[in-house]
């Protein structure tokens, strides 16, 4: 650590150039300058410096190496460090120094009194007396080297070679993985075997791949079939019952979760499972408390089927939590390392023709692995740039293979890789110790805070190393569900105005999983990191206070319960500090309005912390409730990074301005922020600059002369101002390297199209993403021209990829728009533009994948115009996947298509277009159509392959006879008030999933059994439905859910149902028996509730398939059929709110029963001589006062609603400062989420 430190320093200076950078000033003016202020024996320190420097780079190589073995060659490298840190603070300050002078006075020697400049004379001597100090324990290090003996090695040489990968290669495809097909075979049977509560431990030593082997399983297609409800959560050593429970509930809600206490989690926890198959993967556990483990466990017992994956390195943690034995995954046997370690070394090509001299050397190399996946792929990334014979040798060889592991148990393989990788990336890589275990992070991030530190020089060399790190197998992607990103990703820019809440919760899911730019390192790679970091980098936790000391160069806080004042207060001794990074573990969740976090923690920035950590390079307080900033910030010289993602801060000081260095300034979803401070465009330095936005467009208001700041690459939003002290669209003009997405809303405010021609979109060749957004309510005919020529001289590069344009004010299009040029536009969005009658050629983007049409209110006819300028021969909207029409209120006619045009479109959504007549013939490869109020709609072509039909709103009677549909499987029919009598005749033969709901006016549904492929059958929210007794289902289905039918009387089970497994009928007050219920043979969920005239004959037996029965709210039923002896199968039995049910007998018979949960029954009794099965694992009986003398005599709990209400009020309703300070603040808060779940 210390020689990669010391390297990546040295190199920098050795590379710097500190001549006074004055502009605007004469030749003689620059010549006196230097005479004055510039000393003639300072070149000659900085020139012998560099020498001195060049000779201790030579040697740092071999001193790295040998400080593993020889501590004197580690006290040389450790007192080397220290000084190449000073030594960059000294040279940093003295370059702020000539920064200042620029800034502030351009043209000093004219304005500038002899006082100011004998000052700046006097300023400049101490630095270079600083210089000369330097310099002379350079030089005193550099003897001493002489003594150990040091062997010089061309660094740049090694360099070079080690930055050329093999030719054949590319980077490792990571879904690809060896050995392990039947350790998923055999997972798979285990959760798929009898039981609804499993725990199924996966127990192996690091780096055998148990984390992978559970994506692998949860990916499986028979799992996905399975279970209806996946989710992951990475554990490490904090088993924190609370936390786990708070972070699944509010995964599965989608909403912030409110409970604390661990009794009232498991009642949310269970309530949110019920009648759900759940299958849950708990990584990377180390628990051993069997008590936290249980109040975990709970919470996830009853209501369906729980099977749980436990992935450990713990035997012990395992043992406690079992329910089945381990699955004990064993290493790899020496043909699968040898082909993983082909695929990593040499992208999976036959080394034995490229390399065949390698084979015998890697097969050697691979033998030392001892079967471990992890460790097999980091030296195979390793050795993928090595071409050298000699280099595998030595690898080989290496004396690294024979150390003693110690206590800290890393893998020699782990080893020998980080000390074999070049120079320059040792300190990036363990820079990362920073990051909690499973901490996912963000590629773009990290390199902006390697830049903070000197680590690289630019992004794209960031961006190599990086990827060099990844291909080594350093970092990993994380995993997101693939399934639904890039559904999110390509709709992300088709959202349009009145479809917000959509369009950010796609903007939160993508912020933190999509376009594969989200990263984690494996546990036993962080475990390498942090032994190489030692003291240097360290995470500040309430368990690890002890272990920051003076030498602590990068810290993170991970704040948990601790309170600000505690860390803060031992930030005051870490004078040489340059990194503090907050960083928030805790599970942030879209609650529907924003991204939210219930116990986030309160920060509130002491006004002299600034002042004693001068040397701060990198701050971070993203996700932590800071308020306000001091302006004491702005005597951080050094400082680069400021990262305030999420804050509530409302003002940024004004002191900001004189932080000439920073880089990154990070204001992304600080909602409160409304403006930046003017003195920000003396930021010639800052490259990034994030700012909160709404729909893809900033609300901040960004000061006049914003254009100054040449070196931005990343400005998110622009909001353009009114009057002069605004921000004109002309500053545009120099900010020549913006690149990612750019959102320029405000537009009505540019007055002139040569105003908008001075933003010179057409030359930032960089920019990805662009969204051009007015805001004019009113429109006359000037400003209607005016738009018009705005939008036509907003010409972007032909490079552009995303494209948004809302609210434009004008009457048609720019002419640019659907030009071929743009050969890689992929997606376009086109919303609320009102005045615009034609829509523009769009279909000769040849690569527009999403496309979509909103809310066009005068737009009556789309026709040819709309495919292009091309030939009638050549097809239009080749590679469009996905379009979406919506509110069109006057859209008519659709005509001009041509067959061939649109060959790759997936899905179709026509929405609130409510005379629009007919749709095209022409798409081929159509699979998912949703329409919403088209009640002029009266037929469609026939589309062969269409899978999925979703009709909502009024819907033209004629549009309901399907004979279109050869191959749909999943039909939704809702919301219809218009539908009276629905209709099946046998034309939908391959018809699974059917779900008919909010259609109040429905009372008959005909020709259901003629459906012969219907799995699924859903009725919902159907208050006029009956059936007669000559209807019946179709004998295939799986699955029925009737669901607040309240007219309904009666259901046709009666008709040989024998593939029937789940049975859900709820809220249906009028149905009085289910005829046929005992010749349902393969049922094994049944839950009936609220159902309050139901009668169950005592004579009519249960199905003996039964696996879970639930009867809730039924008030008025009296009885239920005896459980007999063949009711074997029966795990569950849950009885709620059935207040005249009297009896229940048999339960003894229940040989399989686990969860036994009776609550509100206030007329039930069981017999003295009922007893409880041995298998039984939970009994909860609450408010049922005629068990009381039962429950005493067999020795189960009897709860009553007023002892959790009682619990409530004995609690603690204090509120602290912290408290009071979150209820002043009722502003909707934005957080991103965090790192430690994912589910599907």
């Amino acid at each position: 650590m210390a020689g990669a430190i010391v390297f990546s320093i040295i190199r920098w200076m050795s590379h710097a150039n500190y001549a006074l950078p004055l502009k605007k000033t004469s030749t003689h003016q620059e010549e006196a300058t230097k005479s004055e202020i510039e000393p003639s024996d300072f070149q000659g320190d900085m020139a012998k410096l560099e020498k001195t420097l060049f000779k201790i780079q030579a040697v740092l190589a071999d001193a790295e190496e040998r400080e593993i073995r020889e501590e004197s060659v580690k006290l040389w490298l450790r007192d080397l460090k220290d000084i190449a840190y000073e030594a960059e603070d000294v040279l940093h300050e003295y370059e702020y120094e000539l920064l200042r002078a620029r800034v502030e006075n351009e043209d000093l020697l004219r304005h500038s009194t002899g006082k100011r400049k004998r000052e700046e004379t006097s300023n400049f001597f101490v630095y270079s007396d600083r210089i000369k100090d330097i310099r002379m324990r350079f030089e005193e290090v550099e003897k001493e080297r002489e003594a150990l003996r040091l062997k010089e090695d061309d660094g740049e040489r090694r360099v070079d070679i080690i930055m050329q990968p093999l030719a054949t290669t590319q980077l490792v495809d990571e879904s690809t993985v060896i050995g392990r097909e039947g350790d998923v075979d055999k997972l798979v049977e285990m959760l798929l075997a009898e039981g609804s509560f499993s725990v199924i431990p996966v127990v192996g030593m690091g780096g055998l791949g148990k984390t992978t082997l559970a994506r692998l399983v949860l990916k499986d297609p028979r799992i996905a079939r399975y279970f209806n409800l996946k989710v992951w959560l990475s554990v490490s050593m904090d088993f924190d019952a609370v936390k786990l429970m708070r972070v699944m509930i509010q995964s599965i809600t989608g909403q912030s979760c409110e409970p604390t206490e661990v009794s009232e989690l498991q009642d949310v926890l269970k309530e949110e499972l019920k009648g759900k198959r759940l299958l849950l993967v708990l990584d990377d556990v180390w628990n051993e408390d069997v008590s936290i483990w249980d109040s975990f466990r709970l919470g996830l017992i009853g209501g369906g089927q729980r099977k749980i994956i436990v992935t450990t390195r713990n035997e012990s943690a395992a043992k406690i939590m079992q329910t089945v034995s381990p699955y004990q995954l064993s290493c790899l046997d020496e043909d699968q390392c040898w082909l993983l370690f082909m695929q990593c070394a040499f992208g999976g090509q036959d080394p034995e023709v490229e390399n065949p001299n390698l084979v015998e050397i890697g097969k050697k190399i691979v033998e030392k692995c001892g079967g471990l996946p992890l460790a097999v792929k980091t030296l195979g990334g390793l050795l993928r740039c090595e071409v050298s014979e000699e280099r595998w040798e030595d690898i080989l060889v290496s004396d690294l293979w024979d150390l003693d592991e110690g206590d800290d148990d890393i893998l020699p393989a782990l080893k020998v890789s980080y000390h074999r990788m070049p120079a320059y990336l040792k300190p990036c890589f363990t820079y990362c110790s920073l990051f909690p275990k499973n901490y996912m992070f963000k590629k773009d991030q990290l390199i902006r805070l390697w830049m903070a530190q000197g680590l690289i020089q630019h992004e794209d060399i960031g961006s190599r190393y990086f990827d060099d790190l990844l291909r080594r197998s350093f970092f990993q992607h994380s995993q997101v569900d693939e399934d639904e990103l890039p559904r999110y990703r390509s709709q992300l820019w088709l959202t349009q105005v009145g479809r917000e809440e959509l369009l950010q919760k796609w903007l939160f899911i993508l912020a933190n999983n999509g376009d594969d730019q989200t990263f984690l390192m494996h546990d036993l790679i962080h475990d390498l990191a942090q032994s190489i970091a030692g003291k240097e980098c360290c995470m500040f936790e309430e368990e690890k206070v002890q272990e920051i000391n003076s030498k602590t160069r990068h810290l993170s806080v991970i704040p948990k319960d601790m309170k600000t004042e505690d860390w803060f207060h031992a930030l005051n001794e870490l004078k040489f500090l340059r990194s503090f990074l907050h960083v928030n573990t805790k599970m942030h969740t879209w609650n529907g309005g924003g991204i939210t976090e219930q116990s986030l923690l309160y920060v509130k920035v002491p006004n002299d912390l600034f002042m004693k950590l001068r040397c701060l390079r990198a701050i971070d307080f993203s996700f932590s409730r800071i308020k306000e900033l001091p302006e004491t910030i702005g005597q951080l010289k050094h400082l680069r990074h400021l990262g305030l993602q999420a804050c509530i801060i409302k003002r940024l000081p004004e002191s900001i301005s004189n932080l000439y260095f920073l880089q990154t300034l990070d204001l992304k979803y600080c909602k409160s922020l409304k403006e930046l401070p003017k003195g920000i465009v003396k930021l010639f330095n800052l490259r990034h600059l994030e700012l909160p936005a709404m729909n893809l467009a900033s609300s901040v208001s960004i000061p006049s002369g914003i254009g100054k700041l040449t070196s931005l690459q990343t400005l998110t939003g622009i909001n353009i101002g009114k009057g002069k002290g605004g921000c004109s669209i002309g500053e545009l003009k120099e900010l020549v390297n913006l690149r990612g997405h750019l959102g320029i809303s405000g537009i009505q405010n540019v007055s002139k199209a040569k105003d908008a021609n001075e933003a010179n979109l057409k030359n930032k060749e960089q920019l990805q993403t662009l969204a051009l957004i007015w805001n004019a309510s009113d429109c006359n005919a000037v400003k209607v021209f005016v738009a018009n020529s705005v939008f036509e001289s907003l010409q972007p590069h032909t490079n552009l990829q995303n494209l948004s344009v809302r609210g434009f004010n004008g009457d048609h299009f720019a002419s640019w728009l659907g030009d071929p040029s743009f050969s890689k536009l992929t997606s376009i969005n086109l919303s609320n533009c009102s005045k615009c009658t034609v829509l523009p050629p769009l279909g000769q983007l040849h690569f527009l994948k999403d496309l979509l049409v909103g809310n066009m209110k005068d737009i009556r006819y789309i026709g040819p115009e709309f495919r292009g300028h091309g030939s009638a021969s050549s097809k239009a909207f080749q590679a469009l996947e996905y379009l979406d029409f919506e509110q069109m209120p006057e859209w008519e006619e659709w005509d001009g298509v041509v067959d061939g045009d649109f060959p790759k479109l997936q899905r179709l959504v026509i929405k609130q277009c409510l005379k629009l007549k007919a749709l095209p013939k022409h798409s081929p490869s159509l699979e998912i159509l949703e329409m919403q109020d088209v009640e002029m709609l009266c037929s469609m072509p026939t589309f062969s392959s269409l899978k999925s039909l979703d009709l909502q709103g009024k819907l033209n009677d004629k549009l309901l006879s399907f004979t279109s549909f050869q191959n749909l499987h999943s039909l939704e029919i809702s919301w219809s008030d218009n539908l009276t009598i629905l209709q099946f005749h046998g034309e939908l033969h391959t018809l699974n999933n059917l779900e008919i709901g909010d259609c109040s006016e429905l009372t008959t549904v005909l020709g259901l059994h003629e459906l012969m492929s219907l799995e699924k059958l859903d009725m919902h929210a159907l208050p006029k439905l009956q059936f007669s007794p000559g209807d019946w289902l179709p004998s295939t289905l799986h699955s029925l859910k009737v669901v607040s039918c309240i007219d309904l009387s009666w259901l046709p089970l009666h008709h040989h149902l024998s593939t029937l497994k789940e049975l859900l009928i709820m809220n249906c007050p009028q149905l009085a028996e289910l005829e046929g219920l005992q010749n349902l043979s393969s049922i094994e969920n049944l839950e009936i509730s609220e159902c309050e005239k139901l009668f169950l004959p005592l004579d009519e037996a249960l199905p003996s398939t039964l696996k879970s029965f639930k009867l809730e709210g039924c008030r008025n039923l009296k009885s239920i059929p005896v459980f007999n002896e063949n009711l074997s199968q029966l795990n569950e039995l849950v009885i709620e709110g059935c207040e005249r049910l009297t009896s229940i007998a048999g339960l003894h018979n229940l040989t399989s029963l686990e969860t036994l949960e009776i609550s509100n029954c206030s007329d039930l009794q069981l017999s003295p001589n009922e007893t409880l099965p041995s298998s039984t694992l939970e009994v909860e009986i609450i408010d049922c006062p005629g068990l009381i003398d039962w429950c005493e005599s067999h020795g189960v709990k009897h709860s009553e609603t007023e002892d959790f209400e009682i619990a409530e009020l004995d609690e603690d309703n204090s509120v602290g400062e912290e408290e009071e300070a979150e209820e002043e603040d009722e502003e909707e808060k934005w957080y991103e989420p965090g790192t430690d779940i994912e589910i599907e």
